[in-house]
């Protein structure tokens, strides 16, 4: 349940993070913010799958790993 935890946090920081980027070159016109607006939209997206992803993952070996402690 903590790396639940870490993963989600760690996801929700970036994002942040990104978003706030984005938005403050949006507001002094950099050359750059086109493709940091797009960056952020891909990483809405892409960003909580890899999290979800992982966290399967986790929960995926952590029940092969308890049910192979049984086995022995």
């Amino acid at each position: 349940m903590k790396l639940r935890r870490i993963l989600a946090l760690a996801g929700i920081i970036f994002l942040l993070g990104l978003y706030v980027t984005t938005l403050i070159c949006a507001i002094i016109e950099t050359p750059f913010t086109s493709q940091l607006l797009q960056a952020s939209l891909f990483a809405t997206i892409i960003i909580p799958v890899i999290l979800y992803a992982a966290m399967l993952a986790a929960k995926f070996l952590k029940h092969n790993h308890d049910s192979d402690q049984e086995q022995h």
